[in-house]
């Protein structure tokens, strides 16, 4: 059984009287690497303070490594934990010794210094930067640099605070693959707060969702990338169809009818006050008129190509649906030379695909 290194209970967080922060459980285990992902205000930047013990809770209990923080020490804590931010805070020296610098804190013999800066630098490629001033980095350097420091001392809990927001997304891809890789090799636990749900798919295993303090999603993140749990968290994580809805009872069964009149039955669990039905792309598929009638009780309906965007193997088609705007993801072979703006084609999803919230 692997130890857990966060623990939260009945966590509340407040600044100026106004709460900040209401967590009633969480619990986080050795080698996990965690997304922290919500909207502007969630509270995500002061969950990651709160567990580098740069910030206090009035309210609850947190432990780390097994050990209650508010009996602890601190000191002895945080230098189990590393923190790296947005912005790169790195001394105006050569980036040997800003690698270096929490070794020497650590009092450790230039020899072994040597030898784990070394070793960081190489983690993440930047080997050959080892006299170069910080000054004179780019972007993406600087934060391999960044990493590398935060890594060096071995830390059992790495907290990444949108360290590559300011990142092209080839560079920020690469760099998250990179870390993933380093944190699976040692073990590290990684809590990293972004606010491109894409970072989390190319780097997490687990995602928290934050909003107005409170985590109200915790889970893989594709199944809250398909199944969020409100409109808000649709939007977050750039769901591709967002369709208001209305949920009607009639005897026994339940209908969902979308604002262009379309009307289905629900197989789900019924969620009377929900009033948006959300639809991934890839679960919309373009048939035509003889295979529309084989795929009840899938619903069909009847549209025109309004735009295409090309992508790399997967392709967005813009379909008037009867009225509503849909976006479908179709494989690229689909496309070339079957479809075309301005076809009428037909729109089918199985109401199982459906997320309603």
């Amino acid at each position: 059984m692997r130890q857990t290194v966060l623990k939260l209970a009945d966590i509340k967080v407040f600044r100026n009287k106004r709460q900040i922060l209401n967590i009633e459980a969480l619990s986080i285990s050795a080698g996990e690497i965690i997304a922290v992902v919500g909207p502007n205000g969630a509270g995500k930047s002061t969950l990651l303070q709160l567990i580098n013990m740069h910030l206090s809770s009035k309210v609850g209990k947190m432990y780390l490594f097994g050990e209650d923080v508010d009996r602890a020490d601190k000191q002895t804590l945080r230098r189990r934990c590393s923190m790296v931010f947005q912005e790169t805070m790195l001394l105006d020296d050569t980036v040997f010794n800003n690698v270096a610098l929490a070794l020497k804190f650590r009092g450790m013999s230039p020899s072994i210094i040597k030898e784990k800066v070394n070793g960081a630098l190489d983690a993440f490629h930047c080997t050959h930067l080892v006299t170069r001033r910080a000054r004179n980095l780019s972007g993406g350097e600087a934060q391999r640099v960044c990493l590398a420091r935060a890594l060096v001392y071995e830390p059992e809990l790495l907290l990444l605070d949108e360290p590559f927001a300011a990142l092209d997304s080839p560079t920020r891809n690469t760099l998250l693959a990179e870390l993933r890789q380093v944190a699976i090799e040692r073990g590290t636990t990684v809590m990293l707060v972004s606010h491109n749900f894409n970072d989390v798919l190319y780097f997490a295993a687990r995602a928290l969702v934050l909003q107005a303090g409170c985590i109200v999603q915790d889970d893989k993140p594709e199944e809250i990338l398909r199944r969020p749990v409100n409109k808000t968290i649709a939007s977050l994580v750039e769901m591709d169809n967002i369709v208001p809805c209305q949920v009607e009872q009639q005897a026994d069964v339940v209908f969902v009818k979308l604002i262009n009149g379309v009307r289905f039955a629900w197989p789900g669990e019924v969620i009377p006050v929900a009033t948006v039905c959300c639809l991934p792309g890839d679960c919309l598929y373009v048939c035509d008129e003889q295979l529309a009638y084989q795929l009840n009780p899938w619903v069909v309906m009847g549209g025109v190509v309004s735009q295409i965007v090309p992508g790399i193997g997967t392709y967005r088609i813009m379909v008037e649906a009867q009225g509503l705007p849909l976006t479908v993801r179709v494989q690229r072979e689909q496309v070339i030379g079957r479809l075309s703006v301005g076809m009428h084609i037909k729109v089918a999803f199985n109401p199982g695909e459906a997320q309603l919230v």
